[in-house]
């Protein structure tokens, strides 16, 4: 097990990339959810290549000075303790609304039966919780971020 650094470095490695001299950066150190066990699952879904995509409330990425990642942006993906890493690539950024989240949406993003219907409940949940620690009210009108993203690199543990 290794934490993001090293993982980085082993990634940039695999790319013939001299860590200390690299233009390559890393635009975020994420992990899914605010709860180890989802958070852990999603990440274990990205990994086997069924979680393609994300979803992500623009306000919250501005009240956190998050980075809205564009095509081409490299990141790491940890599990909830940092124990396992990933380096993911986004490939589309397209903010819409969260009412305009459809069923392929739903899909890429690969959680649960990966139907609408799933999606719809456990974000609707998901972002409400997210808003009121913010004071924030939750209406579907918000705009969501919708990242689709695919592994680059995994260690081999």
């Amino acid at each position: 097990m290794s934490g993001p650094a090293v993982v980085w470095s082993k990634y940039l490695a695999s790319i013939n990339e001299d860590p200390r001299t690299t233009k390559v950066e890393c635009a975020l150190v994420d992990h899914f959810c605010h709860e180890k066990e989802a958070s852990d699952r999603l990440y274990r879904l990205a990994v086997d290549g069924i979680k393609r995509a994300t979803a992500g409330s623009v306000l919250v990425c501005k009240h956190y000075d998050e980075p809205i990642l564009e095509p081409g942006d490299l990141s790491i993906l940890t599990n909830f303790d940092e124990t396992e890493c990933c380096v993911i690539r986004t490939v589309r950024s397209t903010i819409k609304k969260f009412s305009e989240i459809n069923e392929e949406d739903a899909f890429i993003e690969g959680e649960g039966d990966r139907s609408l219907a799933y999606w719809r409940q456990a974000h609707l949940a998901f972002f409400r919780d997210e808003f009121a620690e913010l004071g924030l009210e939750f209406s579907e009108d918000i705009e969501v971020v919708f990242e689709e993203f695919r592994v680059e690199y995994v260690e081999a543990w």
